[in-house]
């Protein structure tokens, strides 16, 4: 470093500490000026109004804060800590058929819930003894204990686990009103309120009815009311209504309230309860109970694994009764086998094979095809199921008498993939759509899985797997002029008032066949029922076209001496509106083929249709006109009137309304105990029309 730089950083070294020194004297001689005004009245006053504007200004702040960017979240926390909320259970909606049956309806009963923060700890006793009162089961020690732990926890919720009719629950809601009136009256006594914090709960528990017939297609509802099978379940968006919400507020120190302006608050959440919507079912009750009934004839007949139907109208897809055998006790093995089981449909599936050989024009209504008992396809000899089926027959022939060997060479003439094509846009392969819960499917094997032999046994319903309803909407499009339909169990949902929220319509989902084709597949099954298999599903004066089936069942390693045997059938011949699929199960005995033992119940179930619709040989329903000179009307009952009549406490002559008629007016909170018998119309009631009513009456309908 240079002399000259050595000797100016030394200079500015020493003014810089002059400075530091000048200043440090003026501080110090500030501070004992200040020290010294501090010690004097004037100086410690002023030093306190100082400190305090600080504090008022910081207050201010905070203030301004809380009303403006922290009111809001204080306010929640208020509402929190103070607010009551309550729900009420909104009603599910009816199912009914298509005749107005009500098969599932709410009934009303309530359940009691305790709050442990407004009940207080010397209250809890009295309490529970007011409820043993009205619950003689109710174990009082379990609920004090269960109170006691809640209100430690701060929890204002405790569910007493009993169901109590309507009639229970205002007699406890009377101890309660007067609990309250008492503190009034006897307020200079020093009555203090002991029955607070007691509320009810709307509960509502599902009845059933005829549900031996209807379990399966209807379902259940699990214990909080929710759909869990069936269309129950499919629908239960629908049935299940909305939950009503009211909120409110607890005790509040005035005080609190004005600070926190509770009064001011938004219910946005309150809203009324809206009961479910109400279904109409496309199943008729009274062919619902004859389908039924057949098949637990034929079941018990023939000693059968299990036995299941179908009824549809074949233009629309409307299914008009669906049941099978056996029914169950328990609800978890509640099944509805016309969906869920598979099983190879045999002969039955012959007019599809037929329908695709037309189709492809590999045949015409002129083929003439030979079979001498048995075909050799590769290293397989496939055989008739008849050693009577032989010789060169017609295409009606073939169905009429059932012949393996003709399907055999019309598959022969077909490659794997148009056959599984035409399989696929059958629907087989995939879910019909039908509107319940649980429907199951198996996939198509593929192309190049699948050989020779296992084409040619497709062609009669062998090596190929489908639920029933499958197979039913397949012959269905084969007779349909060639259309698909989406089957359907729901005509239109309703609300409570009985406006038409949805109606349902037909789904045509393709066109597999010609019209051409479908008129002649329905010819040649009308030859089975004149001259062939199914000649004893002959009904006088009608058309009638069907198909019989008997597969053997497959087990591992091939075929096992055991059946399933089938009869699908339709009419009117010419422009069918019904068809049926019945199916029985490894039936045992004597009888075993379609024509035994399925045939029997589907004509009998074809018959009862035709007496109640009045079915007319072209499918038309046919009016009755009596020729009396005027016409004779139908006198409905007044249900306003009959309403009115149980306003006023009187029992109202009920006698010719319908049970869905009667549930919509019947008011089941007042009047809990009654009991429903039998199905269709009122017929008999108890008490006599004109009897004075009370909540302790218990009334009796029968119908018919």
């Amino acid at each position: 470093m240079k002399k000259g730089n050595k000797k100016s950083s030394i200079i500015d070294r020493a003014k810089s500490n002059i400075e530091k020194n000048r200043k440090d004297q003026e501080t110090e001689k500030f501070l004992k000026i200040f020290l010294k005004y501090l010690n004097t009245f004037r100086g410690r006053f002023g030093l306190l109004v100082l400190f305090t504007t600080i504090g008022f200004i910081a207050i201010l702040g905070k203030v301004y804060s809380i009303q403006t960017k922290g009111g809001n979240k204080l306010r929640d926390e208020g509402e929190k800590q103070y607010s009551s909320k309550s729900f009420t259970k909104a009603k599910r909606g009816k199912i009914s058929t298509s005749d107005g049956q009500v098969l599932a309806y709410d009934n009303e009963q309530f359940i009691i819930n305790l709050d442990p923060g407004l009940i207080e700890e010397k209250n809890i006793n009295t309490v529970l003894e007011m409820l043993k009162t009205y619950i003689p089961n109710l174990e009082t020690e379990k609920y004090k204990n269960e109170y006691l732990k809640r209100k430690n926890e701060q929890k204002k919720y405790l569910k007493i686990d009993y169901i109590i009719p309507y009639n229970t629950k205002i007699a406890i809601e009377a101890e309660i009103d007067n609990d309250i009136k008492n503190v009034k009256t006897l307020k200079k006594e020093g009555y203090k309120r002991r029955y607070k914090g007691v509320t009810f709960e709307t509960m509502f528990t599902r009845s059933y009815v005829q549900n031996n017939a209807f379990q399966e297609t209807v379902g259940f509802v699990n214990k909080e009311n929710r759909g869990m099978y069936g269309i129950e379940k499919y629908y239960d968006k629908e049935l299940s209504g909305k939950t009503g919400i009211t909120t409110g507020l607890r005790k509040v120190p005035k005080a609190l309230q004005e600070i926190m302006k509770f009064g001011k608050m938004k219910k946005s959440e309150d809203r009324k309860e809206e009961e479910g919507n109400n279904l109409v079912l496309t199943i008729d009750s009274f062919m619902q109970d004859a389908l039924n009934s057949e098949l637990e004839q034929a079941y018990v007949d023939h000693k059968a694994e299990s036995a299941m139907g179908i009824l549809i109208e074949v233009e629309t897809g409307k299914v008009i009764a669906m049941s099978s055998y056996p029914k169950s006790e328990d609800k978890s093995n509640i099944k509805n086998r016309t969906i869920t089981d598979f099983f190879e449909p045999g002969s039955i599936f012959k007019p599809i094979t037929v329908a695709m050989g037309l189709e492809t024009k590999k045949i015409d209504e002129n083929t003439q095809l030979y079979t001498g008992g048995s075909i050799r396809v590769d290293d397989r000899t496939l055989r008739e199921h008849d050693n009577s089926v032989s010789g060169s027959l017609s295409l009606a022939d073939a169905i009429a008498k059932s012949s393996n060997v003709i399907m055999v060479r019309i598959m022969l003439m077909l490659n794997n993939d148009t056959v599984l094509n035409y399989f696929s846009n059958l629907g087989l392969g995939t879910k019909t759509g039908i509107d319940t819960y649980f429907e199951s499917t198996k996939k198509l094997v593929e192309s190049k899985k699948l050989n020779k032999v296992g084409r040619s046994t497709m062609g009669y319903g062998q090596g190929i797997s489908m639920t029933q309803i499958q197979i039913m909407m397949a012959l269905n499009a084969v007779i349909n002029d060639g259309k698909l339909l989406k089957p359907y169990l729901v005509d239109k949902v309703e609300d409570s008032k009985g406006n038409i929220v949805k109606q349902n319509k037909p789904v045509v989902i393709r066109k597999v066949f010609s019209d051409e084709v479908s008129k002649l597949s329905r010819r040649y099954m009308e030859a089975s029922v004149t001259r062939g298999t199914g000649k004893d599903a002959y009904i006088a004066g009608y058309r009638i076209g069907g198909k019989t089936g008997t597969a053997q069942k497959a087990e591992k390693g091939g075929y096992k001496n055991l059946h399933v045997s089938s009869f699908f059938a339709f009419f009117p011949v010419d422009k069918p509106k019904y068809a049926i699929l019945i199916t029985i199960n490894e039936p045992k005995g004597n009888f075993i083929y379609g024509s035994e033992v399925a045939l029997p119940s589907a004509r009998n179930v074809l018959q009862k249709l035709i007496n109640h619709k009045r079915i007319q040989p072209n499918g038309q329903v046919k009016t009755l006109i009596k020729n009396t000179g005027f016409v004779e009307q139908e006198v409905k009952k007044d249900l306003g009137k009959i309403k009115k009549d149980f306003e006023k406490n009187i029992m109202p002559d009920l006698t010719g309304i319908s049970l869905r008629e009667f549930l919509s007016i019947y008011p089941q909170g007042k009047f809990s105990q009654y009991e429903i018998t039998g199905s269709g119309k009122i017929v008999s009631q108890f008490p006599e029309k004109g009897t004075k009513l009370d909540k302790q009456t218990k009334i009796q309908i029968m119908l018919e």
